[in-house]
């Protein structure tokens, strides 16, 4: 009997073992594509809106492709992942000018972005959120004469939490993610449409708690914590006060698109 209980104990160690390991198998996949899904989509040219009371506020999706073992069956997932959400962009400060020639340098912008679920509910348990604010500071106004083009560079935090995945009524996962990007960009203005790129320096974070039907205990696996250079460009297409947003991204070995449009003075 003894010997028994002893062998079951082992049994129950090395499989406890086995769902951590296919967890951390799991959460190092998820990492990369959640952190890129969450943080990408400038929808914005490069430009700052020019200080208060200057405004913008709109929607915007982003899309990308979600891959990783099951940690319940260890068969591969995979499905394209949307993630809309709402964008505002607030003029805190016009800048200074220097010269005629020269206006409205270090301008900035205060943005944030909110979204309340990632639109993908095959596995989702609770409805996660997102919330993420920056600056952005106008280092060179974009101007006809002369004709210089928009160069910013903005700072974003990203945080993400209460994405909880079901496998199989059987194993919950939990993962939270912080993104904070920082992102150089240019962009000018032509007569029908704002060309822009630029390149992100992200580093994130992420931590994953599991339990199973059989036993509620939360138990976390070690924290995820990389970084990624990502490139962008895109498009705004300006009809009075309503501008529309075609965006490209590269990251991670992976292309994501976004799709915006907002509505500001």
């Amino acid at each position: 009997m003894k010997y028994l209980t002893c062998l079951l104990f082992v049994v129950a160690v090395l499989s406890a073992q086995t769902v951590e390991e296919r967890v951390q198998d799991m959460a190092q996949s998820l990492a990369g594509n959640a952190a890129s899904l969450v943080s990408s989509g400038v929808v914005s040219n490069a430009g700052c809106r020019g200080g208060l009371p200057h405004f913008n506020i709109g929607a915007a999706v982003n899309m990308g492709w979600f891959k990783f073992q099951n940690p319940a069956t260890s068969e591969d997932v995979e499905f394209p992942a949307f993630f809309p959400y709402l964008y505002s962009e607030l003029g805190l400060f016009r800048g200074f000018s220097v010269t005629p020639a020269f206006r409205e340098l270090f301008a900035v912008d205060f943005i944030c972005k909110y979204a309340p679920t990632l639109v993908k509910a095959d596995y989702f348990q609770d409805l996660p959120y997102l919330f993420a604010y920056g600056i952005k500071i106008q280092l060179l106004k974009d101007q006809l004469i002369p004709p210089t083009p928009a160069i910013s560079v903005t700072i974003m935090n990203s945080m993400y939490q209460g994405l909880t995945f079901e496998f199989e009524d059987t194993l919950y996962t939990k993962l939270a993610l912080d993104d904070l990007s920082v992102r150089a960009a240019v962009s000018k203005s032509l007569p029908i449409v704002t060309p822009y790129g630029g390149i992100s320096y992200d580093t994130y974070s992420m931590k994953t708690d599991y339990w199973t039907s059989g036993d509620a205990t939360h138990k976390a696996i070690s924290d995820i914590e990389k970084e990624a250079l990502s490139y962008f460009v895109g498009f705004e297409f300006k009809v009075l006060v309503l501008k529309g947003y075609l965006e490209g991204q590269y990251r991670n070995e992976k292309f994501g698109l976004t799709l915006g449009v907002k509505a500001g003075i």
